[in-house]
């Protein structure tokens, strides 16, 4: 979305969110951009979806996900 014409201005925050194992195991992981936008998007109610962008920069292996969730591999 453009304002007045213009191509937006973006500012750019690089967030780290780390949270307990048991998270994990009960079944938390940001897979995607599109989960990220998800996330991102409930806990700024009042944002457009075109208003921010969210990606997943790095995720922790999907092995150790796994292992947390109580799969042997």
């Amino acid at each position: 979305m453009k304002k007045r014409g213009r191509p937006r201005k973006w500012f750019t925050w690089t967030l780290e969110v780390k949270v307990d194992r048991s998270w994990v195991a009960d079944g938390f992981d940001i897979k995607n951009a599109e989960q990220a936008h998800e996330y991102f998007a409930s806990i700024l109610p009042y944002a457009f979806g075109d208003e921010f962008k969210a990606r997943v920069v790095s995720r922790p292996p999907r092995t150790e996900i796994r292992k947390a969730q109580g799969y042997k591999r």
